[in-house]
């Protein structure tokens, strides 16, 4: 990952490792009379920092029982590190001197930069200029420090909660307060921490620095981000991707939801592609997990470091409840669980020599309140559920004990059967408590004593938090049997558009995606009634009449479309009436384009349109007026294989359409994806100028597949290319 000069070298995970797992640190503006000083310096201690901690105060000879120093150049060594706790404006003059030092990483805490105005934008611009003078690494300002479990580095400004839980989730925080309450979150959920960054107003390291450290970092096993934004959402392709490609889960909380501006006015698609579609459509492409809340941030990317790869989607539970066996069952259809029927033997077993009478032997699985009454039963059927070939999922509902006087022989009993059984079973056991708990120490402690994993902290949130972890499962085994994204784009590239115009008619429309590849409804562009009709009597009737016009995207409201023309009299008269509403509605009338009346099938809608940051994106949902009503649509970041169209496809609420639904001939999917994708190829070889290229309707009757309507338009040069901010260095960044 490349700075552009001056900062030397290149900013990848060896680099970012020098400031993120330093040797010995500096405190500048150490301070007994300091809060931050004070708990920065005890987490640091707390936490067994093994080298050396130098606290710098020109003005005190000792801090925090410590000598002081007056600056980082009177040091009697040089540091890793300089942990910056002054004011904002003396920020400045320490990076001055970190340089006359040789210090190259800062982590700079103070606020009162780019988030505070005019002035503070200044104030920053000038910090970044000087730290790419420098060959500065600078981490913040306006942060809260960070937290590298693993090197036992723990150089947070805040309260850390002692002891200190450590485990494989690392968490990237785009807000500083949020990664204070996530720590103590993380405990209560028994969730392990390895790694802790709160990125500030990331003057130098950025998102894409701080994630490249977690995907390359040994010790983190799941990441886990809080995104107030995605600056640079080619970096997050390639990491997410590279990640995914390490087996390395990433869980994302992205928030503030928001709509673009009157993108893509001329087309349907548009409407299809907002801010928040295209980020989920690009997260779930990319195998990221999108959550809605730090606390299922947190869960799911506690549950996926403990459980790891979950081995499939057929889960069984077994409770106590039956209530809780509906709750389960309604959670389950929801988030897309599969719970299949317990095998033959299972269930015939179950009946005759295990549960009461008056029990059902079906998943989820209610023990009944018998399980008082026979204190064998409840073992004997995890022990045979677990053994299911029909499951690869065994889910349990347990607890964990808060005290030692809250643990009854019974369930210290109960808890080591299931330690023991899961060591062996045919299915992944689950734990799973009923009700969302909060877990002290002696419980996190009896777990890990047991070596059981994670327990899901009630089933409302561990259900879905499960479900998330096999989804990306699946996304993570079908990686490793994919297709390439995308071949080369299909079609000739074309030169700027001559005209200036911002669109292109329909006929040149048609001609591009036709030599992509694409099946065209057939059709013939009629400069006179006398032509029309001649081109009616060789396509056969019915026909169709639309006016041609770069101008002109929208013609229906017009009138410069007529519908099934029966016969040469009806195309005559409907030329004068087309060609009269489109003439007295634009200067450039091509002509009137006459095509075969298509009746009957699915209409969809195909559309690429060019987001501002992550390039063209491709939508497919229910077309003709639907398009406007539903609002049923899918999306992919483009250039995507034909296996994601393909996919695309069951993700439509509508998709029973192309099933059959009500008698009608099912649509042949293989056909219709590889046209789909041929549309796709044919947008992406229009280049960077394209806004949008939309084939709506594409008519889709069994296995014949048709583009009816085309349109193509462009954006102005230079036009919603995102620009940079001011405060964020040149080359790769996030």
């Amino acid at each position: 990952m490349t700075i552009d000069p001056p900062l030397a070298g290149h900013i990848d995970s060896k680099r970012m490792e020098q400031l993120f797992a330093p040797r010995s640190i500096a405190l500048v503006g150490a301070s007994d009379n300091s809060d931050w000083s004070r708990y920065t310096y005890n987490n640091l201690r707390a936490g067994e920092f093994s080298g050396e901690i130098y606290c710098v105060n020109p003005g005190r000879e000792t801090v925090h029982g410590e000598k002081a120093y007056p600056s980082l150049k009177s040091l009697p060594g040089k540091v890793d590190l300089a942990y910056v706790l002054v004011g904002t404006d003396a920020v400045l003059p320490v990076m001055a001197d970190a340089a006359d030092a040789g210090v190259t990483n800062l982590v700079i805490i103070a606020a009162g930069f780019a988030e505070a105005g005019p002035d503070g934008q200044e104030r920053q611009r000038r910090l970044t200029e000087f730290a790419r003078e420098h060959g500065q690494l600078v981490f913040g300002p306006n942060n809260l420090g960070f937290i590298n479990a693993s090197a036992n580095v723990m150089a947070f400004s805040q309260p850390i909660i002692w002891p200190f839980l450590k485990g494989g989730v690392s968490l990237l925080s785009q807000s500083g307060a949020l990664g204070i309450f996530a720590l103590e979150y993380f405990a209560s959920r028994d969730v392990g921490l390895s790694c802790l960054l709160t990125m500030g107003n990331e003057a130098v390291v950025n998102v894409a620095h701080g994630m490249e450290f977690l995907v390359e970092d040994p010790s983190t096993h799941v990441i886990a981000l809080f995104l107030e934004s995605i600056r640079q959402p080619e970096e997050f392709r390639r990491l997410a991707t590279r990640a995914l490609e390490l087996g390395k889960p990433v869980v994302a909380c992205k928030i503030g939801r928001s709509k673009l501006g009157a993108r893509a006015a001329a087309a349907h698609t548009g409407a299809l592609v907002g801010d928040d579609t295209v980020i989920d459509a690009a997260l779930r492409q990319l195998g990221v997990i999108r959550v809605d809340s730090l606390e299922d941030l947190i869960i799911t990317a506690g549950v996926l470091d403990s459980y790891g790869v979950i081995r499939g989607n057929r889960v069984g539970v077994v409770t106590a409840s039956g209530a809780m066996c509906g709750v389960v069952s309604d959670i389950a259809e929801r988030d897309g669980i599969q719970l299949p029927d317990f095998s033959p033997q299972t269930v015939d077993t179950l009946r005759k020599e295990i549960l009461p009478s008056f029990a059902t032997p079906q998943n989820p699985l209610d023990l009944t309140g018998y399980t008082v009454i026979d204190r064998e039963m409840a073992g004997k059927a995890q022990d045979l559920i677990l053994a299911d070939p029909n499951l690869d999922v065994v889910v349990l509902t347990s607890g964990l004990p808060q005290s030692q006087d809250g643990l009854s022989p019974l369930h210290d009993a109960a808890m080591r059967r299931i330690a023991e059984s899961a060591k062996t079973a045919h299915a992944q056991v689950v734990l799973t408590a009923h009700l969302m708990t909060d877990y002290g120490a002696f419980a996190r402690k009896y777990r890990a004593d047991l070596g059981l994993p994670m327990m899901l902290p009630g089933v409302e949130r561990g259900l879905p938090a499960l479900a998330r972890a096999i989804w990306w499962s699946e996304k993570l085994r079908a990686a490793g049997r994919s297709e390439a994204a995308a071949g080369s784009p299909a079609g000739p590239r074309p030169t700027a558009d001559g005209t200036g115009s911002a669109a292109w008619s329909e006929w040149r429309a048609r001609e591009h995606i036709a030599a992509a590849g694409v099946p065209v409804v057939p059709g013939q562009l009629a400069g006179s009634a006398d032509a029309a009709v001649a081109a009616a009597d060789r396509l056969g009737y019915p026909v169709v009449l639309k006016a041609v016009s770069a101008s002109l995207l929208h013609k229906t409201n017009i009138g410069a479309v007529a519908l099934d023309l029966a016969d040469a009299e009806e195309v005559r008269s409907a030329f004068r009436r087309v060609t009269q509403a489109a003439s007295a509605r634009v200067p450039d009338l091509e002509g009137v384009l006459v095509a075969a009346m298509r009746r009957g099938g699915v209409e969809m809608i195909v559309g690429v349109v060019r987001d501002p940051l992550w390039g063209p994106v491709l939508a497919v949902g229910l077309g003709g007026i639907w398009v406007e009503v539903l609002q049923d649509s899918a999306q992919r970041l483009l250039p995507t294989s034909r296996t994601e169209i393909r996919a695309m496809l069951d993700e439509l609420q509508a998709s029973a359409l192309l099933h059959g639904a009500r008698g009608q001939e099912p649509a042949d999917l293989m056909v219709l994806t590889d046209v789909i994708g041929r549309i796709s190829d044919a947008a992406v070889s229009l280049g960077d100028r394209l806004s949008t290229l939309e084939v709506n309707p594409l008519r889709v009757a069994g296995p014949e597949v048709e583009a009816l309507d085309v349109l193509v338009t462009w954006r102005e040069p230079g036009r919603d290319d995102p620009a940079p901010r001011a405060s964020e260095p040149a080359g790769r960044t996030m």
